[in-house]
């Protein structure tokens, strides 16, 4: 088996993995309807499981009148995180201008990307152990690449102590709040993270999971994992900065969504090439992940 094959195969496995995770959150979930005498016995349970767990788990009184999706994390029941208060976008959305290959990790019922919210921030943190130097500055700078290619706001939120594993918990009421854990970017290497053996320098993805009414379907929780052995050789070569960027900007642009490709000259291409920045295939498919519609 050769290089492509092992990489894409590898890639697919965190991919599965994801979706699985996700499912098992989606399967959990609960809608509470108003109503009827199960939705008050329902209600019952949540907030008694909220309040033992020194969990709130989003209750408020707009509850009574609106369905609201819970799920149960380890034994407690979490709110489907809300929607943070906003205006509409953040940022325009990008025209699609260019034409090439591009494929999307999650799709909905007609064939179209499932994204992040474009009305609200993609907040990312940062692992900072293992981080090479200069580790931070491509991180950044890829997430502008991203940001821009996208229309997304891709938001700095500091450090976090969260260890990287495929199966993240989506949502971190001690570490993160009731909202969905923010992007993950963390250093590691193959011995913790079994994904990144061989020539892999980087793996990255989200999930794909309900509305908080239970319904729709957005990305959340991505995580990124990049081998910092690998990319700290890489950052002390010749023009490794931009070779260490791009692979940031491969694995931030799964987070956000796309998939591979078969043409080896966009940067969603599995194995790293000579590309530096975004092809036309890319820039067109992230212009589209960025188009999605924003939760109510």
């Amino acid at each position: 088996m050769d290089a492509d094959a092992r990489e894409e195969r590898r890639s697919r496995r965190v991919v599965r993995r994801m979706d699985r995770e996700a499912a098992r959150f989606a399967r959990r979930a609960r809608r509470r309807r108003p109503g009827a005498a199960g939705a008050l016995l329902v209600l019952g349970t949540v907030v008694g499981l909220a309040v033992v767990g020194a969990v709130v788990a989003g209750f408020s009184w707009r509850d009574w009148f609106e369905p609201r999706a819970y799920v149960e994390i380890d034994g407690r029941a979490l709110g489907i995180p809300d929607p943070a208060p906003s205006a509409g976008r953040l940022r325009p959305a990008v025209p699609v201008t260019t034409d090439g290959a591009y494929a999307f990790l999650h799709t909905d019922e007609l064939g179209g990307p499932v994204g992040y919210d474009p009305c609200r921030p993609v907040r990312y943190v940062v692992r900072p152990d293992g981080m090479p130097a200069g580790g931070q500055a491509v991180i950044d700078e890829a997430a502008a690449v991203v940001g821009a290619a996208s229309g997304l706001v891709l938001e700095y939120a500091g450090t976090t102590d969260e260890e990287p594993a495929v199966e993240r918990a989506l949502i971190q009421p001690e570490r993160y709040g009731d909202s969905w854990a923010p992007v993950l970017v963390a250093w590691s290497d193959e011995a913790t993270i079994p994904e990144l053996a061989g020539e892999v320098a980087g793996v990255g993805g989200s999930a794909a999971v309900p509305g908080a009414d239970g319904t729709g379907q957005w990305l959340a929780a991505g995580r990124v994992v990049l081998d910092a052995a690998d990319l700290g050789a890489m950052l002390r070569e010749p023009g490794g900065h931009d070779r260490a960027r791009a692979l940031v900007v491969h694995e931030l642009a799964h987070v956000l969504g796309l998939d591979h490709v078969d043409d080896p000259t966009e940067l969603m291409y599995p194995v790293s090439a000579s590309r530096t920045d975004l092809g036309p295939g890319d820039l067109a498919g992230l212009a589209q992940v960025g188009q999605v519609a924003c939760e109510d």
